[in-house]
Formats: structure tokens, C-alpha cells, sequence
């Protein structure tokens, strides 16, 4: 039988100033074999020498090929836009799946070379999504509600060490007024950074409309944490279903059973926190306004499991989540009618359930 390639795979292991790229291909009687490894600057320069590398140790033009690099920070945007613009197939994956892979195949040592020649080996053997970028506006409004939130966080601590100051045996005046006036600077950054998020997202007309649509139909849902979702999903353009969104997001529900033991359920964190730290606040807020379906939902499932409230308020996250892709995708706003119908039948089943368990 006559060896042929039938596949590429390139594995790029990326730092702040240097990218490790290794180029293996897989024959057709499955033997995977390394084509070549270098180090390039991770600059404009070092990402035009790599592309011309990458085309020099792909000699077999007709098959299948993959680039994958490994999510670092920021460190591997520019390279990751550079290919995607010359048409390139390039994928991402995150650290702690190439950690879990690095580990299957058995290498002990950790070196750039070995990493970029298990990340070629993990492009060959499965097959990624295509990296689609998002657009220059969702990208600046994504960074303006992420500075937003980064300052949110300041202003707690300050506000938490205003509270401990005022209430303590000693009270610095000097420390009050210093915590006062870092305060009042951070309230007017956040609304600054607030009106500037606005600004760019009425820029899109369509954007903005389907926005306030889904807020102002949801009692307790901001504008603010539906342009969140919006941009951190870059407008659900790369989801087909709900569950994909829902694992996205880090919701998704990890089990922990073997045998006799049954370990407690959990959700996964495993994914993107900004969306779950932006469903927080509404889903408390639904939750004291005692809006309908939610609120009845809510309260099922702390009787379910004996008064837990805080598991009772991420189920309700979870649903808020889906419920903004769903009206999202289907361009409507929220009915309740709807929701009504659909809680009344998973009540009905519930019931049933628990008469034939009896």
C-alpha cells in the first residue's frame, strides 16, 4: 500500500514574546510524524516568517489541515487574526483541555517543543470549529463592560473598607475622605464607561433594538447585562442550540457517581465568567420582584432540595440565559402566556412522575 498524507496538523504553543510551531501530518496507515518545529517572534515580522514556513513544510497542498493554538491571555489575538484574515483554518482551544491531552499521551517533561508537538497531535487526531472573529464594535463594547466590571470590583472593596473604617475602634479621617473620593472617581468612571457602551451599541440600530426588546420584557433584566450576554457570545453567531450556550457559559451540570456512591451534582464553572457574573444581579432582582415563571420555578426548586437558595438561584440564572438566546434568535420579546403554558406542563409531568413512583 503507497503512504500518503492524509492530513495536517499544526500545533502552536504561544508566549508573550516567542510562539513555538510544530507541523506533523498522519499517513494513511495512521502513523503520525513530525515535518518540522521552529520558534518565531510573536510580532508582525515572526508572524509573516511563520506563514511563510507553514506553506513551505506543507507539501501535500490538496488535504485537510488545521492550525490550533492554545488560549494564553491576550498573547495569541494577534497571530490568531493574522491567519484568519489570510484564509487560514485556525482553531482554539483552551489550556486546561491541552493539559488533559498532554497527559494522555504520556509526556513527562514540559518544554515549548514538546507542547507544540502534542497540540499538532491533538490537531490531526480530532477535528475543531473554525475560529470566527468578532466584529471591531462588539470587541470594544466587550472591553468597555469588562473594564466596568473590573472597576465594579474596586468599588466593593473600597466600599467594604469605608465600612470597616467607620466602624472601627479607631477612625482615620484622612483614610475615610482618601476612600470617599476614590469612591466617587470610580461611580463617575463606571457611568462614563456605561454611556460609552450605549453609544457604540446604538451605532447598530438592529443590535440596540433587539436589546431593549428582550430587557424591557423581562422584569428585572438590565440593558446593561443583556448587551453583556450579546457581547461576550458575539451576538450567539457560532451557537446552534441552548446546551451549547449553556456549557459556553460554564452552567452546564458535572456529575459525581461511581457504583454505590453518588457524589453531590454541581455546575461545571468551566467556562466564561463574565456571562455568569452578569446573570447574577438580574436573577436576584426577578427573584425579589417575584416575577412569573421564574419566581414559581425558584421556589419548586428550593423546596426540592431542602431550601437551598443558592442553587435555586443559578438554576434560575441558567434559565434567564437561555431565555435571552431564545428571544434572541427568535427576534421576540417575552410571553408570558407562553412560559405560562410550558410551566403548567412540566408541572403536570412532575406530578405524574411522582404518582408512578409511589
Amino acid at each position: 500500500m503507497k503512504k500518503e498524507v492524509v492530513c495536517y496538523g499544526i500545533g502552536i504553543d504561544i508566549s508573550k514574546d516567542w510562539f513555538h510551531a510544530c507541523v506533523s501530518h498522519k499517513i494513511n496507515e495512521g502513523q503520525i510524524t513530525v515535518c518540522g518545529q521552529r520558534r518565531f517572534k510573536n510580532e508582525k515580522k515572526g508572524h509573516q516568517q511563520f506563514k511563510d514556513w507553514l506553506e513551505k513544510h506543507r507539501k501535500v497542498k490538496n488535504v485537510h489541515y488545521q492550525v490550533l493554538l492554545e488560549v494564553t491571555g491576550v498573547y495569541h489575538e494577534r497571530l490568531l487574526y493574522f491567519l484568519n484574515e489570510l484564509g487560514v483554518y485556525v482553531c482554539v482551544e483552551k489550556p486546561s483541555r491541552v493539559k488533559k491531552y498532554i497527559e494522555v499521551l504520556g509526556y513527562k517533561s514540559k518544554t515549548d517543543k514538546l507542547d507544540g508537538r502534542a497540540i499538532a497531535t491533538m490537531a490531526i487526531e480530532r477535528k475543531f470549529d473554525k475560529w470566527n472573529p468578532c466584529s471591531k464594535k462588539i470587541l470594544e463594547i466587550r472591553a468597555l463592560l469588562r473594564h466596568r466590571k473590573s472597576l465594579q470590583v474596586s468599588r466593593i472593596q473600597f466600599s467594604n473598607q469605608l465600612h470597616a473604617m467607620k466602624t472601627s475602634v479607631i477612625e482615620m479621617s484622612e483614610v475615610i475622605k482618601s476612600l470617599e473620593e476614590m469612591i466617587g472617581v470610580l461611580n463617575t468612571k463606571i457611568k462614563a464607561i456605561e454611556k460609552q457602551a450605549y453609544i457604540l451599541a446604538k451605532i447598530d440600530e438592529a443590535l440596540m433594538k433587539k436589546v431593549k426588546m428582550i430587557a424591557d420584557s423581562v422584569k428585572g433584566l438590565g440593558r446593561l447585562s443583556v448587551l453583556t450576554v450579546i457581547a461576550e457570545t458575539n451576538g450567539f453567531t457560532t451557537f446552534t442550540s441552548a446546551k451549547q450556550l449553556v456549557s459556553y457559559a460554564g452552567y452546564d451540570v458535572v456529575e459525581n457517581s461511581s457504583g454505590k456512591h453518588k457524589g453531590k451534582t454541581r455546575i461545571s464553572k468551566s467556562g466564561n465568567t463574565h456571562i455568569r457574573s452578569s446573570m447574577y444581579m438580574p436573577a436576584m432582582a426577578i427573584v425579589r420582584c417575584k416575577f412569573q415563571p421564574f419566581y414559581r420555578i425558584y421556589q419548586r426548586i428550593v423546596k426540592r432540595n431542602g431550601a437551598i437558595k443558592k442553587k435555586a438561584l443559578v438554576a434560575i440564572q441558567r434559565r434567564l440565559l437561555v431565555l435571552i438566546y431564545t428571544l434572541w434568535k427568535k427576534n421576540e420579546a417575552f410571553n408570558d402566556k407562553y412560559y405560562k403554558s410550558e410551566d403548567n406542563k412540566e408541572k403536570c409531568s412532575a406530578d405524574k412522575n411522582r404518582h408512578y413512583s409511589g
